[in-house]
């Protein structure tokens, strides 16, 4: 019953606006995922719109639309990849502090930078969008120890760049 009403619930993403509706709910987390390659907004932007631009050109090669979000960020990390092949000397977004932004935020953001591409984006997505492991494992279809190693690397790599934030968890 429950799965039913899950489905219901579900953009029908074969039409125009159930695939605008789906993509809605998916918009920070697609960004976040070409971030973590890319670390270029504006680069971003570009490549989540080609990529939205493929998924639905090909969106009838999708089989069970509750696979929809994965199926979506690995189209997206594909693009980001094959754009950066493209421009390899792609510039990373200033770190020129803002009025939001201060230097204990610049130094997190190049240490997660620094991070390896399959650690940064399950940092982005566990730590920035506030994804729970278990969410992490079925968008990037990877084994919940995986996502736990992954994050336990990530944490030690960072806690060497930022001994000031020895507390990161």
């Amino acid at each position: 019953m429950e799965h039913n009403m899950q489905q219901a619930a579900r953009p029908d993403i074969r039409t125009a606006d159930g695939f605008a509706a789906a993509v809605k709910q998916t918009e920070r987390l697609l960004f976040a995922a070409s971030y973590a390659i890319l670390g270029n907004g504006d680069a971003c932007a570009d490549v989540v719109q080609g990529a939205l631009m493929k998924a639905w050109e090909h969106r009838g090669s999708l089989k069970n639309g509750a696979q929809f979000k994965s199926w979506l960020v690995q189209i997206v990390q594909n693009e980001s990849k094959n754009f950066l092949r493209r421009k390899p000397n792609l510039p990373l977004d200033e770190n020129i502090p803002s009025a939001e932004e201060d230097q204990n935020h610049i130094d997190v953001k190049q240490a997660v930078n620094a991070l390896p591409e399959s650690a940064r984006l399950i940092v982005m997505l566990y730590y920035f969008e506030r994804y729970s492991v278990k969410d992490i494992c079925g968008l990037l279809d990877l084994p919940e120890g995986t996502v736990h190693s992954r994050l336990a690397r990530a944490r030690e790599q960072l806690r060497k760049e930022l001994p000031d934030y020895a507390n990161v968890r």
